[in-house]
């Protein structure tokens, strides 16, 4: 191979690896890290897409895409149907 196509290639490796820490962070929802208490089923794929089981009395995040309502004991409870990068990573209650 000639050098000039060697260093070619190195020179689009190199653009490509320093333009990835770039788009980190920009998933479905607009807050940079999205948290969940109770995680639901999460996708095989890296990173992870899942979804969240926490239910709220007062409706889902305005980032939410899929808000379904339902009754349990006769409340109704909101919860958000997405499937999100990283979702469970981050736990929404501070630990003690």
């Amino acid at each position: 191979m000639r050098p000039q196509v060697l260093l070619a290639a190195l020179a689009i490796v190199v653009v490509l690896a320093a333009a990835l820490p770039l788009t980190k962070g920009q998933g479905a929802t607009p807050s940079a890290s999205p948290c969940c208490n109770n995680c639901g089923t999460c996708t095989r794929s890296i990173p992870p897409r899942c979804t969240c089981m926490d239910a709220s009395p007062s409706g889902c995040n305005p980032a939410c895409k899929t808000c379904d309502k339902t009754s349990v004991a006769g409340r109704d409870s909101f919860q958000c149907k997405d499937r999100v990068a990283n979702f469970c990573q981050r736990s929404c209650t501070k630990a003690a």
